[in-house]
């Protein structure tokens, strides 16, 4: 997996929530959305959540996605998930959420394949 230290940092803060929580991984698998044995993947470092996974895990924790995954905490400028969501417009084209779905995909695919070249 690429950037194996990233989603060592996930795992770490999702099991510090679930502790400072109370809460057994079936119960955020759960409330998340994804099966048990998903959240285990997280856990064990096979796959790193999705941004909308995190989301849904800093809403259950009732914290930051930031405080979850590391790579939401923007200083001067935002990172580009951030300027994708709040973008409304291109070129005079309103954006829906499936647009900016699209968009995003766009971009992770072409970094994913760049790093294969």
């Amino acid at each position: 997996m690429k950037d194996d230290k990233q989603t060592a940092i996930i795992a770490q803060n999702i099991k510090k929530y679930l502790i400072e929580n109370k809460m057994l991984q079936k119960e955020l698998a759960t409330r998340v959305g994804i099966a048990p044995s998903t959240l285990t993947d997280y856990l064990k470092l096979r796959s790193r959540p999705s941004h909308t996974v995190v989301k849904l895990m800093a809403d259950v924790f009732g914290v930051e996605k930031s405080d979850i995954d590391t790579t939401y905490k923007v200083e001067s400028s935002k990172n580009l998930e951030c300027l994708i969501s709040e973008a409304q417009f291109f070129e005079g084209h309103p954006l829906g959420n499936n647009d900016k779905a699209v968009i995003e995909h766009l971009i992770r695919s072409y970094f994913e394949n760049k790093n294969r070249i």
